[in-house]
């Protein structure tokens, strides 16, 4: 399933790959696994939300699309010291949330010159 915004087929490659990569995450450590799948659907979510919003709040729900990806990074950045993902694991999944990234900031500065 193809969406014509990139940043949304961005956001769903990496779900993919975070769902092979944290299945291995022991069961005490749910809180973690949990957070990263909900944080990753909320921003796919934004990016849905602030597409289809044709008013000021679109910059809002960009920056908060922003804001997930941070959180995700900090999520993983905790895996990868706790060993629940190795460093190869971090540093592609990294690849994703950095092009992830340029798109937001792509998006939202495109957004602020209109």
């Amino acid at each position: 399933m193809k969406d014509k915004l990139m940043i949304a087929d961005s956001i769903k490659k990496m779900i993919t790959r975070l769902d092979t990569t944290i299945v291995n995450f022991p069961r005490s450590e749910y809180v973690i696994k949990d957070n990263i799948m909900k944080t990753c659907y909320e921003m796919l979510e934004l990016v849905y939300l602030a597409n289809t919003i044709n008013d000021d709040s679109r910059i809002n729900y960009q920056r908060q699309v922003i804001a997930k990806i941070k959180m995700i990074d900090f999520y993983l950045k905790i895996s990868m010291e706790k060993k629940y993902i190795s460093y190869k694991q971090y540093v592609k999944l990294g690849n994703f949330l950095i092009s992830i990234s340029k798109e937001s900031y792509g998006w939202l500065n495109y957004e602020k010159s209109r």
